[in-house]
């Protein structure tokens, strides 16, 4: 039966190994074809979740699977299909060379720090103020 041969990697990707329990949501992200092919079949949550639990696939912590928990992460797996891979929506990584030098005035300009390592670097200043005020204010009898 065709439900069989879509349902059986699936259990067989859910089985516990030497290693541990698979993440599930890991274990649907990479079968949703098969589980969206399902659906299109006709089937619906209840009956693939019966389906899975018949067969003895378990959730990481060895619950069953119900309508409502196989719906949810089919759901997340549709959304994480959608989206671009982490990688390409990551900026690279680059510390300006000046880094960790005082900044200049807020006025100077041609400066070779970007305006956001600039407010970075103010609000730096301004949580140093804050804690020296804090400091001040409610320790200032207290020995430590």
């Amino acid at each position: 039966m065709i439900i069989d041969e879509l349902l059986q990697p699936i259990v067989d990707a859910l089985a516990t190994t030497e290693l541990g329990a698979p993440k599930t949501q890991a274990v649907i992200d990479r079968h949703i074809e098969a589980l969206e092919a399902m659906l299109a079949l006709g089937l619906t949550y209840k009956q693939i979740a019966a389906g899975l639990n018949d067969r003895g696939a378990r959730g990481r912590t060895g619950a069953e699977f119900t309508e409502q928990s196989l719906y949810n992460l089919i759901s997340r797996a549709r959304g994480r299909k959608d989206r671009p891979p982490v990688a390409a929506t990551r900026r690279p990584s680059v510390r300006p060379a000046d880094f960790g030098r005082p900044s200049p005035p807020s006025g100077a300009q041609n400066s070779p720090i970007s305006p956001e390592l600039d407010r970075f670097r103010q609000r730096i200043d301004q949580a140093r103020t804050h804690a020296a005020m804090d400091d001040f204010l409610f320790r200032r009898g207290k020995s430590r």
